[in-house]
């Protein structure tokens, strides 16, 4: 036991910290893939905005249509049921938009965009389109149709 008491331990030597480095290839690794990453989300952002256009430009169009002065209902709407069926040809193509007209356009209108209803105004819309008139007892509220149009802009496909 005496042998135990003259022991006095000297302090342990703790090795010295390592230094925080990104020199490793590891790093640079994760850096190069991180990077990658973010120029790709870029990429499909820029593709998806620039697909997205002739949305942006036909809502564009179809507010000029309606800041117009002195205009009649059945211009407006015919004007605008033109830019709608450039817009549908565009995205759908010629041979399944061109030969819709009357309730099967309107028709066409509402299943392919969500909360749509052309079919409401459907009576009004074929007498602005073919007839150039409205009926003097209809009530048409131009910015519900407008909002309308808009909306299937938005929303179709």
């Amino acid at each position: 036991m005496e042998q135990t008491e003259n022991i006095k331990l000297s302090p342990l030597m703790e090795p010295s910290p390592v230094a925080f480095s990104m020199d490793t290839i590891g790093w640079k690794i994760l850096f190069a893939l991180i990077l990658m990453i973010l120029l790709y989300i870029v990429y499909k952002y820029y593709l998806h905005y620039k697909h997205q256009k002739y949305r942006r430009k036909a809502v564009s169009k179809i507010l000029e249509i309606n800041q117009l002065p002195n205009q009649e209902i059945p211009s407006i709407i015919t004007q605008i049921m033109f830019q709608i069926k450039q817009t549908a040809l565009q995205t759908y193509g010629r041979t399944k938009v061109a030969s819709l007209v009357g309730n099967k356009w309107l028709q066409f209108l509402d299943e392919t965009a969500k909360d749509v209803r052309f079919s409401d105004y459907k009576d009004i819309i074929h007498s602005a389109v073919y007839k150039d008139e409205i009926s003097s007892g209809v009530n048409f509220d131009k910015n519900d149709f407008m909002k309308n149009s808009i909306k299937w802009i938005k929303t179709h496909a």
